[in-house]
């Protein structure tokens, strides 16, 4: 009889957690690793160019709407930066690619008789691409310079959190992003040109921290 009521009761917290709609703030941050991406453009037409990154960061912010227990509505920005790590062809190269992405996101909650909500979802809009080289050289040509292009956006995401009360909860949050085909602009030593990345795919993995209103 006792154990029945302590999970009558559990189960009332759980669903006044998981059920009231309202606004939410969340904000995340941890790793970020890039694949490996193919030139497709340097200064026309182009294969045979890869590109390798380093472990790079990602910072996201999103503020949504929780209409119900089993789903919400967010609007999601941040940063993903990646410095590269090496260019095919260029002995010592000292760049960077970020984004910034604007993404609208569809989220779905897995309520339990618990603190612990898993989640997952997805997300379409758009990412602002910036290419920042210092110095790199392919195929014995100089670059420097930096541009910015925007392209499209799409993610797929899970996680869960742990709530402590009805405002705030932790989590851990995984992420996959991927991206249409970026193209900038870059000064060589002959003058400028284009250059065109393919589409760039990023996994990250988010220490996450959410309030709600």
């Amino acid at each position: 009889m006792g154990w029945a009521v302590v999970w009558l009761a559990m189960f009332a917290v759980s669903e006044a957690q998981a059920s009231d709609p309202g606004v939410y703030f969340r904000g995340g941050i941890g790793p970020a690793l890039a694949h490996e991406t193919d030139i497709k453009e340097f200064l026309g037409p182009t294969s045979g160019l890869k590109v390798k990154y380093d472990p790079g960061l990602r910072v996201s912010v999103a503020g949504g709407y929780q209409f119900c227990r089993f789903f919400s509505g967010e609007l999601e920005t941040g940063v993903i930066y990646n410095s590269i790590k090496s260019i095919t062809t260029s002995p010592d190269t000292d760049a960077s690619v970020g984004h910034v992405p604007v993404l609208c996101n569809a989220v779905f909650y897995f309520p339990f008789e618990s603190r612990f909500v898993p989640y997952c979802g997805i997300g379409a809009g758009g990412v602002s691409s910036v290419l920042d080289i210092n110095h790199a050289t392919i195929r014995n040509v100089s670059l420097h310079g930096d541009d910015a292009d925007v392209v499209w956006a799409a993610q797929a995401f899970a996680g869960f959190r742990y709530e402590f009360n009805d405002q705030m909860g932790v989590g851990f949050g995984y992420k996959f992003l991927a991206t249409g085909p970026p193209r900038w602009d870059v000064i060589s030593a002959g003058g400028s040109g284009g250059i065109e990345f393919d589409h760039a795919r990023t996994h990250s993995f988010l220490a996450e921290f959410t309030l709600k209103f």
